[in-house]
């Protein structure tokens, strides 16, 4: 009979400390990092122009890193293929310039659906070619390489990001080259960017001694 209760014993104080064991690791609702794919359009302006250049369209593409510091504020690290282009009509002719955009930035969140971001951005340049009509090509335009002198750059970054769901949001953020206040004279870009960004995996916070609340 003792030692049928020093058994019950031993089983009380096992199931005990496995109990407080399994409740000190304990996930909250709060995330505490996000990855997402994002992908839109930029419409881009070129400054300082001497030949009147039109806005071009092209696409953007890539990874947003989300690390979440607090309820209001968190840090994005971004790595983008951004295409930015530039047009003349007549004759149409168009100026593509492809670039590795590496945007870092504060984000705040001024509720659960509105956001605001302020940053940097470095732009490695990759390579440029233009485009123009040749009615000897099928589709009736040519393409050849273009050496150009807008090379790496960085810029200045100002967005608003809107939640259209727990996975999806939209994002209009406009970057501005820096060469604006090193230069008078040199031509810079003016970039505004329409974005979709879903996101891909999110992991949470963790509190010890909590109950579980996820």
């Amino acid at each position: 009979m003792k030692h049928f209760k020093n058994i019950i014993l031993t089983c009380f104080i096992i199931c005990f400390f496995q109990t407080v064991v399994i409740s000190q690791t304990v996930y909250s609702d709060q995330e505490s990092y996000t990855l997402s794919f994002k992908a839109g359009v930029n419409s881009t302006n070129l400054y300082k122009d001497t030949i009147s250049y039109f806005q071009g369209i092209f696409f953007h593409g890539g990874f947003v890193n989300t690390f979440v510091f607090s309820n209001k504020i968190n840090a994005c690290l971004e790595i983008i293929y951004a295409g930015k282009s530039i047009k003349k009509d007549p004759p149409l002719v168009k100026y593509h310039f492809e670039y590795l955009d590496i945007p870092l930035y504060l984000q705040y969140k001024f509720s659960e659906n509105i956001k605001a971001n302020i940053g940097i951005q470095y732009s490695k340049y990759l390579s440029s070619q233009y485009i123009y009509i040749d009615g000897s090509k099928k589709n009736g335009m040519h393409t050849k390489t273009l050496f150009s002198n807008m090379y790496n750059d960085f810029s200045v970054l100002l967005a608003t990001e809107f939640n259209l769901s727990k996975q999806l949001s939209l994002e209009g953020r406009y970057t501005l080259s820096t060469k604006f206040i090193s230069s008078k004279s040199v031509p810079y870009f003016g970039v505004f960017q329409l974005s979709f960004k879903a996101v891909m995996f999110d992991s949470y916070k963790v509190f010890i001694r909590k109950n579980k609340m996820k």
